[in-house]
């Protein structure tokens, strides 16, 4: 299908009010980009069954792997918004400005040729091409000229003020938007300019001009940078190029959250650039709106519901039975009708949800306001016994079914073997809370002798992470400074087969490291994991740092990790990038068996407490197997009147509360007495049967 623009481009830049800057001086490429043009021309177009929608940008458009949530580009959200006859290739990726997308070799060269005729090409950059210092070499642009001036078709044919090795030209956002500009067009495809979302910079109430990108003099630099939207709707303006501008509009959305709800609600916690999952959607939703104003492929376009879960499916695979195991989803919804109301979600058989990942139900419910709300919903799958698990979480309003769900799969299995177990730290900038699975459990990271810098965003896996850094100013290692993990095998052996993660020298290449494990609080004993001291270029992760470890974690024991960096430059002021350490391996499961034959239950003691509303009673079991028993043994309340919570319970079996009442062994005839105390806000009849295991769940 083909879509012509020229109906409505005069009077798109007529109704802008934008007028043409200045100038009229002859359209003039770099005679580098020209011999890039010319060789681009040579290849033969290509059509499109479907018309495709190219996008160009950096870190607040490019796609992100599910496990960055809530981090996400906006232009991951794009394709919902279209039908089958329209294809969405986002070529965004994550440090990107005018400038470097322009030149690296996996970009706009190889990018170029993909793009055919009647074809659309978004092209959205800004937030990078104010680097400087450094970088401004690679990337560093000024809004029109960095001699000040403010004629971006002038800006050409002498040297650059900060950067005189090269034309002035290179380093002219407007320059670079006018080459992508003419570029598209000579594909027969038609090029689309949409401003950069706003930073959130507030002043008071109000989004500061340089978090509308109108940017002041950056470092030791001697002019302001200018401003970057002015320049784009100048060469939209010259150039009859539509444009959309995402600056006013997320403006608008970041201001009437304010400072507060949209740290909690549109930016991930780590910056005031990147969006999160509502607020990538909201961007796409306004961008779409864009589209449709200007005319362009509106008959595509179909209407979207407001709840989106990220991911929308998840899939346990196979776990062991009455181990759970939790997923996280991030739900964000917008444009909710009521405005205010109460949204219900539902789970099926097998699964668990929560809001805090503390309490857990198969219903849960969330208030919201002002029609949108971004929540965190964590997902148990508990397999009761060995079979395949699988159905929806829903959502409702007011009773109302909503058309979003998500999918959920998982298997239960029978133990055996062991059971795979991670514990990683640094997840998200400077969090030292672990994150966990299988049968283990971890301490927060320890930062012992090191003092915390700034987080940067440093690109892991192509993709744009805001990483946690710590001032490394020793010229030699000192054992009294270092990044301390611990993991606890808890009740299970762990069999550790991996060390790993992800670090890099930041502001210089000077900073090295060891990593060690040992099994002792004392870290005496311990072994060195990289055979030579690691050495990184700078601000760069070139890959996850891996090390193949046979390491045997008995029950209740701990195995402990530490990073040491220090300077070998003796250098001051430069730092260690941390990334995503993890511990990981397999747990063997251990054995639990019925024992409920193997006992007699005396009931006995209920009594009341007026003030509390507390029930309190006590069982005895009395070893009737004729042999001594082996513990540690479980008392499990199976069908628990509704209601009634156990107080003292341990933990939680296949959906039911247990109490550990011996750990250790239970002589032929002997006994033990279990104190038991319930909250019952009904006051109704307690009911319950037990089971006894012998094991540990």
């Amino acid at each position: 299908m083909r879509h012509s623009l020229s109906a409505w481009i005069g009077a798109l830049v007529l109704a802008s009010g934008v007028a043409a800057c200045g100038g009229g001086a002859a359209d003039r490429d770099a005679a580098a980009a020209d011999r890039q043009l010319a060789t681009l021309d040579s290849v033969a177009t290509t059509t499109a069954t479907v018309p495709t929608i190219h996008m160009l940008g950096d870190s607040t458009m490019t796609a992100y792997a599910e496990d960055r949530r809530p981090q996400m580009g906006w232009g991951e959200a794009m394709p919902q918004f279209f039908d089958a006859g329209v294809k969405v290739d986002n070529w965004a990726l994550g440090g990107r400005s005018s400038r470097s997308f322009y030149y690296e070799a996996t970009r706009w060269p190889a990018i170029l040729p993909k793009i055919g005729a009647g074809d659309y090409v978004i092209i959205q950059f800004a937030h990078n091409d104010q680097k400087s210092g450094g970088d401004y070499a690679q990337f560093g642009t000024y809004a029109f000229c960095s001699d000040g001036s403010n004629d971006g078709e002038a800006c050409v044919g002498r040297p650059d003020k900060v950067d005189p090795t090269v034309d002035i030209s290179e380093h002219s956002y407007y320059q670079f938007l006018k080459k992508y500009v003419q570029q598209v067009r000579a594909r027969g495809a038609n090029p689309i300019l949409m401003s950069p979302i706003v930073r959130k910079y507030f002043s008071g109430t109000t989004i500061t001009p340089q978090g509308q990108h109108n940017v002041g003099i950056t470092g030791g630099e001697t002019v302001a940078r200018g401003d970057y939207v002015a320049a784009m709707k100048a060469v939209a303006a010259r150039y009859a190029v539509p444009f959309v501008d995402i600056t006013a509009e997320t403006r608008k959305i970041v201001e009437s959250y304010g400072n507060a709800a949209a740290t909690a609600n549109l930016y991930i916690a780590a910056d005031s650039t990147h969006p999160q999952v509502l607020f990538a959607n909201l961007i796409a939703k306004r961008a779409v709106e864009g589209l449709r104003g200007l005319g362009i492929l509106a008959g595509h376009m179909v209407p979207v519901t407001s709840l989106i879960a990220s991911p929308g499916t998840l899939d346990w695979s196979t776990r062991y039975v009455g181990v759970p195991a939790t997923k996280t989803v991030t739900l964000s919804a917008f444009d909710l009708i009521p405005a205010q109301g109460t949204m219900t979600m539902s789970a099926p058989a097998g699964f668990e949800l929560s809001l805090d990942n503390a309490t857990w139900s198969r219903n849960v419910t969330v208030d919201y306001a002002n029609g949108a709300f971004t929540q965190a919903l964590y997902v148990r799958f508990t397999a009761s016994e060995a079979r395949i698990y699988a159905g929806d979480v829903g959502f409702a309003i007011g009773g109302a079914t909503l058309p979003a769900t998500i999918a959920l799969r998982g298997e239960g299995v029978p133990a055996a073997g062991g059971i795979a177990s991670y514990a990683s730290w640094f997840k998200a900038a400077f969090a030292l809370a672990p994150v966990t699975d299988g049968l283990v459990s971890a301490d927060d990271a320890v930062v012992h002798g090191l003092v915390a810098s700034t987080s940067k965003v440093i690109a892991v896996d192509g993709q744009d992470t805001t990483v946690a850094r710590y001032v490394a100013n020793a010229p030699t290692r000192d054992n009294s400074q270092y990044l301390q993990f611990a993991v606890h095998a808890g009740t299970a052996t762990l069999s550790v087969d991996t060390i790993s993660a992800y670090l890099t020298s930041s502001g210089g290449s000077t900073v090295v490291a060891d990593i060690e494990y040992s099994a002792n609080p004392d870290f005496s004993g311990a072994t060195r994991l990289n055979t030579s001291t690691l050495t990184f270029v700078k601000d760069t992760f070139t890959a996850r740092l891996s090390y193949p470890a046979v390491v045997r974690v008995p029950p209740a024991g701990t195995l402990y990790v530490r990073i040491f960096p220090w300077n070998s430059a003796g250098v001051t002021g430069k730092t260690l990038a941390v990334y995503g350490v993890t511990v990981s391996g397999s747990a063997a499961r251990p054995a639990v068996a019925d024992a409920t034959s193997s006992f007699a239950l005396l009931r006995s003691g209920l009594s009341w407490n007026r003030i509390t509303n507390k029930y309190n009673a006590s069982i005895t079991l009395t070893n009737t197997s004729g042999a001594t028993l082996a513990g540690p043994f479980q008392l499990v309340f199976n069908n628990l009147t509704g209601g009634v919570t156990l107080d003292n319970a341990t933990g939680m079996r296949d959906g039911a509360p247990y109490v550990t009442i011996a750990a250790t062994s239970i002589a032929a005839g002997a006994s033990v007495t279990v104190p038991l105390s319930y909250s019952n806000p009904n006051k109704v009849a307690i009911g319950y049967t037990n089971s006894i295991f012998n094991g540990s769940f």
